[in-house]
């Protein structure tokens, strides 16, 4: 299901609001264009037996649940333990399972989780592997980055300058984003997000509270020729950048996109003619504390069916 989203705006920032996709993250698109893909390839077929597997901590997850439940197709997810147990909860309720926590309990990382259960059982799973399919990509260059674009144009004046502000995990929506913008505007600057500690050209990583950021390995489609500048963010003006985005759109966003916005707002204080493009990736109540609690793993057959 493709969904055109909507621009909100604050002085001269604008917030392209990808938490209103389906599944409620811009994960929907790479999802969509991914499974379709698949069933182009012959990898997955509607109604089939193989299932979907992926390791995710929450957006991917429920965008490939709710887009697989469209072909008949069944999701299982490893996820990481640390990662937001209302987001684990929220994969299931979409239709996916959430299985192996015994596994991640015993020391095994969710790569090698996927990596045993594609090697046990190759018959059985498709492997979506977000850090190298391709179709990721094509989702932000062929979908969102034209449709940002589109919307954009009728706003900018003539040689005002656009400032994208995106962060990056696979890299792909910034990659995506970006190519296309920098294709359709002349005076196009790309800054890049990034959670204190973490440094992409030294390759350096750090525990953080920016899920979906710096997930411990070089963004695997992010070409730094397109970044212009790079700005670290901490939890603190992250979580600052949430309370300003609620208080001034409207809407609540998950730590990432307050880590956007946080910059975003940095940026529009010092380049005042400039417009500011980010993004809101999710929304922000799936990371609340007071949430419900994950439902059982594997409830539906055991681990190794």
């Amino acid at each position: 299901m493709q969904v055109e989203t909507p621009l909100r705006r604050k002085g001269n920032i604008l917030v392209k609001m990808e938490a209103l996709q389906p599944g409620s993250s811009h994960k929907a698109r790479a999802s969509r264009h991914i499974i379709r893909q698949a069933i182009a390839n012959g990898d997955l077929s509607p109604g089939g037996p193989r299932r979907i597997l992926e390791k995710s901590g929450g957006n991917l997850g429920v965008g490939l649940a709710f887009e697989a439940a469209q072909h008949g197709i069944g999701v299982d997810l490893v996820i990481g333990l640390s990662f937001s147990r209302i987001k684990r909860a929220l994969c299931e309720r979409y239709g996916a399972r959430v299985i192996h926590d015994d596994l991640l309990r015993a020391g095994m990382s969710p790569k090698e989780v996927v990596l045993k259960l594609v090697e046990e059982q190759p018959e059985r799973y498709f492997f979506t592997d977000q850090f190298s399919n391709q179709a990721n990509l094509a989702a932000h260059l062929v979908e969102t980055g034209p449709e940002i674009a589109a919307q954009i144009r009728p706003l900018l004046q003539k040689d005002q300058p656009l400032i994208l502000v995106l962060g990056a995990g696979t890299g792909a929506s910034f990659q995506g984003i970006a190519t296309v913008l920098k294709r359709a505007f002349d005076n196009v600057s790309c800054q890049l997000v990034m959670p204190e500690g973490c440094d992409l050209a030294t390759n350096s990583f750090c525990d953080h509270p920016l899920e979906g950021f710096a997930v411990g390995v070089r963004p695997p489609f992010l070409d730094l020729a397109l970044v212009d500048g790079i700005h670290q963010i901490d939890g603190a003006s992250a979580r600052a950048g949430q309370a300003s985005m609620a208080t001034e759109i409207g809407f609540l966003p998950g730590m990432t996109s307050g880590a956007n916005y946080a910059c975003a707002d940095r940026l529009a204080a010092s380049h005042p003619d400039a417009l500011i493009l980010t993004l809101a990736y999710d929304s922000g109540e799936a990371y609340l504390p007071c949430g419900c609690p994950a439902a059982p793993i594997d409830s539906k057959e055991p681990a190794h069916a």
